[in-house]
């Protein structure tokens, strides 16, 4: 499994080599198809990290009003 870290470092690689035209056209459908498993894997992450957020900063609002 892979952290979001690793993630962005691959995204910002991809990115990268996209910018500098260094991509050959037989890759670039699988460069791209890469990155959106990849930005997708990086929305899942930080949607759950919300949540759980959300749900520790409900629990510590409830417990000061204790």
């Amino acid at each position: 499994m892979q952290t979001y870290e690793e993630a962005m470092t691959q995204l910002e690689d991809i990115a990268r080599q996209m910018e500098s035209g260094n991509v050959p056209i037989d890759t670039l459908a699988e460069k791209l198809a890469k990155a959106q498993e990849l930005l997708a894997f990086c929305r899942d992450r930080l949607t759950k990290v919300d949540e759980q957020v959300n749900q520790l900063l409900e629990a510590e609002t409830a417990n000061n009003k204790k």
